[in-house]
């Protein structure tokens, strides 16, 4: 999960049109369901399903899940997802679902299937990383089938308050204080940390730090939010990141093994580099040898070594150009439209910058 700046993208206009039946927007047509005598019947929402609305989110993500940044296009729809739910919140009977943002652009954003749908999932069963690793079949060693995906979740912090209302009716919205984190209204970097080691290249997410002293925590496999969120503060770790790892499945074993496939094509790129440039710095002391010899050679044993010193010359360009390549690999890894760029940050913070 990366931030993202949603006002790079306009709202779509369609989200606030009027429908040409009746001339009312969504926004109207909703509210005048919830006042009517079928208010506790479901609406049917449509303008948040429009291309339009699609179009701008992808636009906006560059085609990637808002909160894992797998790539959608090549094997699934898109999910639409509403962060705050629309018609309903689990675990608040109560409530009705935040049905007055249902077609509210800054509550919308675009979801892989795994990430939106409740499905149960291999999640890994440790509170530390080192503690998890990947099989040979491809299995974590240590998980168990965990039911994650948002859904209609909602959870809040112990002393947030519920939302129930529109605006000017109800209370402030950020008075909930929400546990779940939004790439477009907060930095997941403050929240999720991703724990690097060549001795141990396997991608899990954890919850960041929030005290002195505290490491990273992998939250408890458990779909008891409360039970996350306690773990999370006895900790010192964030709420936010260890409940959002947990709601949305970001420790999934199919994201697990997409990621450390990311990380391992990291690590094979910086061996290729390395070898590169020492290669290269190999030639080029050898033509340095090689130019010392022929000022005192003879003029036939000096053009032999001109030309072997051109040759290496040309090798060395060779090698140097594919050097290059590999530092714009590592750029486009690291890009905002690239699958898992997190935790390729998360690499090149730890090992390029430095």
């Amino acid at each position: 999960m990366i931030q993202t700046d949603r006002s790079k993208v306009q709202a779509p206009s369609v989200l606030n049109e009027p429908f040409r039946s009746d001339g009312k927007t969504e926004l109207e047509r909703v509210t005048a369901h919830r006042n009517g005598p079928d208010r506790d019947k479901s609406f049917d929402f449509s303008r948040y399903k429009s291309a339009a609305v699609k179009e701008a989110l992808e636009q906006l993500f560059h085609g990637k899940c808002a909160y894992c940044e797998s790539f959608y296009s090549s094997t699934q729809p898109v999910d639409v997802e509403h962060y705050r739910p629309k018609g309903k919140v689990e675990d608040d009977d109560a409530h009705p679902g935040y049905w007055w943002l249902a077609m509210e652009w800054s509550n919308l954003l675009p979801s892989c299937i795994d990430c939106n749908r409740r499905r149960n999932q291999r999640t890994p069963m440790a509170d530390r990383q080192d503690l998890v690793e990947l099989a040979r079949t491809g299995d974590l060693n240590r998980a168990r089938k965990l039911a994650t995906g948002k859904a209609c979740a909602f959870p809040l912090a112990d002393d947030g308050v519920r939302c129930t209302a529109p605006p000017g009716e109800e209370t402030d919205l950020i008075a909930e204080k929400a546990l779940l984190l939004d790439p477009t209204r907060d930095n997941p970097d403050d929240h999720l940390v991703f724990v690097i080691s060549r001795e141990h290249q396997i991608s899990l997410v954890g919850a960041k730090a929030q005290s002195e002293g505290a490491g990273a925590l992998l939250p408890p496999a458990t779909d008891d939010v409360g039970g996350v969120n306690t773990a999370a503060n006895a900790a010192g770790v964030s709420s936010r990141g260890a409940v959002s790892i947990q709601v949305y499945g970001l420790n999934r074993l199919g994201l697990v093994q997409a990621r450390t496939r990311v990380l391992r094509d990291l690590e094979m790129l910086l061996e290729m580099s390395i070898g590169l440039t020492e290669l290269s710095l190999k030639i080029a002391a050898r033509n340095d040898d090689l130019s010392a010899e022929k000022a005192g050679a003879s003029v036939t044993r000096a053009r032999e070594l001109k030309d072997e010193i051109d040759f290496n010359k040309s090798i060395r360009k060779k090698i140097d150009f594919y050097s290059g390549e590999i530092k714009s690999r590592f750029a486009e890894m690291i890009a905002p439209d690239a699958p898992y760029s997190a935790v390729s940050r998360a690499w090149v913070k730890a090992y390029l910058q430095h």
